[in-house]
């Protein structure tokens, strides 16, 4: 019976650190691009006026990408294509320097100078891997 139970102790004290370690498959962290009109001052991951539909163009939008992998140090791009006669073309895209070498979140944004209907995808430059799209209008 003793030796059940030290078995039974080993075996979860696998387990919990399996579904800990960082090398796990569930960071916790997700795909995704959202876009907002500001950001944080009390927490600078965070954007404020956060939606898909915004006024004013010209005008700076504000971006949040997180990835559920490690960025480890990654430049990031947003592409910007607009849609025109139906289909989205090329707009504009820009590239940031990324400030830390991990993470899973980084924050920035991008001036547009247009009113339209959009597409912004998120791309890690390294490895080419696009992490989120999201499409936006600015009227």
């Amino acid at each position: 019976m003793m030796r059940q139970k030290i078995l039974f102790g080993i075996l979860l004290a696998a387990i919990s650190l399996f579904w800990c370690s960082p090398t796990s498959s569930t960071s916790g962290f997700s795909n995704k691009l959202t876009l907002g009109t500001g950001q944080s001052s009390a927490n600078l991951f965070n954007l404020t006026g956060a939606g898909t539909s915004f006024t004013g163009a010209p005008l700076t939008l504000y971006w949040r990408l997180e990835s559920s992998d490690d960025m480890a140090g990654s430049q990031v791009t947003i592409d910007i294509k607009k849609l025109s006669g139906g289909t989205f073309i090329s707009h504009q895209s820009q590239t940031y320097p990324n400030a830390q070498s991990y993470g899973h979140i980084m924050v920035s944004a991008i001036n547009i100078d247009s009113a339209g209907s959009f597409r912004a995808t998120g791309i890690l430059v390294t490895g080419n891997k696009t992490i989120s799209t999201v499409d936006f209008t600015v009227q």
